[in-house]
């Protein structure tokens, strides 16, 4: 099928079918909403090509400007104070990474990220649950917060063979920053793993740009679902609008870092996302 022909095709109906609102909507202030027509019109396609979707759709989409970030600096020391106490390490230095280890646990420090590994846990949890790893997760990451001035929120708590999964995010006026994410892993031993990268928000920069509206967001997603799951059904369980990188190789500016915004839609059955840029309505490169 030649979905630029499907997607080109589409939009001429939903411009056609919205053509005696625009100037109403545009008195209004109203340019950057999707009209009910529309909304009915994307769950329809996508109903027709076998995807359900079971949460709302976001109706706006205003310009948005760029967001920058800066890389904050890792100190080994603070680290190995924090994870390593009353123990002596070993330290191993690699090409990008420095990687601290005792008999029990281990710790990468790799740029601004860092991994915890600790296969026997830190500590047996009483009546375990989702209550109590919880508890146990939340109190893991105030060690994670090293600077203190994190603005950190639960995202999702996701049984895993046993134990339990609890991911944070950090948010700036609002918008979720999908790449400043501490993850832990809780089992009936305690923290088994934890991972976690480091930025810190500065400002809005740039001029405003136009976004890519929900509905046009979900045709792209529906291609690239199509070409890797043809015949399956799926299930979208959550979109949000945020901000990420570009891609993986993103250039630095100077001391800091440009985040854009994406969308991200998950789909049942899997704990990853898929990113796409919102100036450009295409797949995020990882």
């Amino acid at each position: 099928m030649d979905w630029e022909k499907v997607k080109r095709i589409f939009i001429y109906l939903l411009i056609w079918l919205n053509i005696g609102l625009f100037a109403a909507n545009h008195f209004n202030g109203h340019d950057y909403k999707i009209t009910n027509e529309r909304e009915s019109a994307i769950y329809k396609v996508l109903e027709k090509n076998g995807v359900g979707l079971y949460t709302e759709i976001i109706k706006e989409a205003p310009p948005m400007r760029e967001l920058a970030i800066s890389v904050n600096a890792l100190e080994i020391d603070d680290f190995r104070e924090i994870f390593f106490k009353g123990e002596n390490p070993k330290i191993t230095l690699e090409f990008d990474k420095t990687i601290l280890a005792s008999n029990t646990k281990s710790l990468i420090v790799q740029d601004n990220s860092i991994t915890y590994l600790n296969p026997n846990g830190n500590g047996k949890i009483e009546n375990f649950g989702k209550e109590t790893a919880m508890a146990a997760a939340e109190d893991f990451l105030e060690l994670l917060n090293i600077d203190g001035r994190s603005s950190l929120k639960l995202e999702s708590a996701i049984p895993d063979n046993g134990a339990y999964v609890f991911e944070y995010m950090e948010s700036f006026r609002g918008y979720k920053i999908f790449s400043s994410l501490k993850k832990i892993t809780v089992s009936e031993n305690g923290v088994t793993m934890a991972s976690a990268s480091y930025y810190t928000a500065q400002e809005f920069t740039g001029e405003k740009r136009e976004i890519y509206s929900c509905d046009e967001i979900l045709l792209t997603f529906l291609e690239e679902i199509r070409k890797s799951s043809p015949h399956d059904s799926v299930y979208i369980e959550k979109i949000e609008l945020g901000y990420d990188f570009k891609n993986a190789k993103d250039i630095d500016d100077g001391s800091r870092l440009r985040l854009v915004p994406c969308y991200r839609i998950f789909v049942a059955g899997s704990p990853d996302a898929y990113t796409i840029n919102a100036y450009t309505n295409e797949l995020k490169e990882e």
